[in-house]
């Protein structure tokens, strides 16, 4: 006892003296901070990128278990999981190439008929400008009142010579920039591959550190909850991954069934865009209907009729079942983590909010259904008394009888 209130006025000792140097010394403070916070960046970074690509990773290894070593899945050993992180990174780069294939000729296509609509409407333009009465001829005048021997070509040399320096500067800074970006993004796929790769040991030692440093009650609810936010985020991936793909392709059926243009690029947009609830299906069609109208606006019409109809079936045949199934969550609720999630963090607070209510809406219910159970035994436990003393008063009676 007298060990732990000397340990305690130790901290609010040092706590006290860290608290006033932080108050003092705020801009040194907040500089290491800072300094600290850039260097832990990669590796929170690989982290992320490690949880993300464990998903299609773990799937991908329990296949290959499955089918390699149906028999014997113990024998699975780092030259299978290798092989699952190589097909992963192999996967991801045939999906972006396809994504890539399919947008860029649709892009020409849409900025080239762009092109030709503004040529073919300008003249129509500049006769209706012409019957409003509004006199082009501004322009000419204008070009024509340039005195090139008024300029100062001195001092547009100057001007120029300064503006390349600091043309020069950006650039520089642009680069140095982007080598920072690129070596960032190099130790961070560095460090979620060796996360990925040794996982299991990872784990073992987070919860080995755990246990040394807590209650072993404490560390079990740490490690519940850690738990439960690895699956719900992994389910919820998993299913909004599968969903997209879905939706996609059955988007890219139904434009190219009734011959709308741009149904690879709408279909692609859409399957970005579904990562995004609710939000994503209005960005992708309001693009896409808008893409069509340059060209024929009864088509466009028709695209945005088809589109809400294949998001109708999506939303009421597919999503629940893949995502909402997956994480536990009603649309209620689905709906309440959206607004939340955009009201505090926009686009990212959509998305990531889904799996977070699910995660507290999981934990409630566990507390909740504990608490019922605890009452009924204290229920139970109240009733079996009352029943044992009503038959020792009932002994007591016959017996005096």
């Amino acid at each position: 006892m007298e060990r732990q209130k000397q340990r305690f006025a130790a901290v609010l000792v040092f706590g006290g003296i860290a608290f006033y140097f932080g108050l003092t010394h705020f801009n040194t403070v907040t500089h290491w901070i800072s300094g600290l916070a850039g260097l832990c960046t990669p590796a929170v970074i690989g982290g992320i990128i490690a949880f993300l690509l464990n998903v299609p990773m773990t799937a991908i290894e329990n296949g290959l278990k499955k089918l390699l070593y149906r028999r014997h899945p113990e024998k699975a050993g780092k030259a299978l999981r290798m092989l699952s992180l190589l097909l992963t990174f192999v996967c991801i780069i045939v999906v972006v190439a396809l994504a890539v294939l399919m947008l860029i000729p649709e892009l020409r296509k849409s900025i080239m008929s762009v092109i030709a609509q503004i040529q073919e409407s300008l003249p129509a333009l500049m006769d209706y400008l012409y019957s409003l009465g509004i006199d082009t001829t501004w322009m000419e005048q204008q070009l024509a009142a340039i005195d090139l021997a008024a300029i100062d070509f001195k001092e547009l040399a100057s001007q120029m010579i300064t503006g390349a320096s600091s043309m020069l500067g950006t650039l520089v800074g642009a680069v140095s920039a982007t080598i920072s970006v690129l070596g960032n993004a190099l130790f961070s796929t560095v460090i979620a591959l060796y996360i990925l790769i040794d996982k299991e040991n990872l784990s073992r030692q987070c919860r080995k550190l755990l246990y040394a440093f807590v209650r072993p009650e404490l560390g079990d609810k740490i490690w519940h909850v850690g738990s439960l936010i690895r699956e719900v985020f992994g389910k919820f991936l998993g299913g909004q991954s599968i969903e997209s793909c879905v939706l996609g392709i059955l988007m890219f059926i139904a434009l190219s069934v009734f011959r709308i243009p741009y149904a690879s690029l709408i279909a692609v947009l859409t399957a970005v865009c579904a990562f995004i609830p609710y939000i994503g299906a209005f960005l992708s069609c309001g693009i896409g209907v808008a893409l069509i109208l340059l060209v024929n606006p009864l088509q466009a019409v028709l695209c945005l009729v088809v589109y809400q109809v294949v998001q109708f079936i999506e939303n009421q045949f597919i999503y629940p079942h893949v995502v909402g199934s997956s994480v536990g969550l009603e649309p209620l609720w689905t709906i309440i983590a959206v607004l939340v999630g955009g009201a505090a963090f926009g686009i990212l607070g959509m998305i990531f909010f889904i799996p977070v209510m699910a995660v507290v809406y999981t934990l409630l219910k566990e507390t909740v259904n504990a608490r019922i159970e605890r009452q009924k035994a204290a229920l139970q436990a109240e009733t079996m008394d009352q029943i044992i003393e009503q038959a020792i008063k009932t002994e007591e009676e016959e017996s005096e009888d």
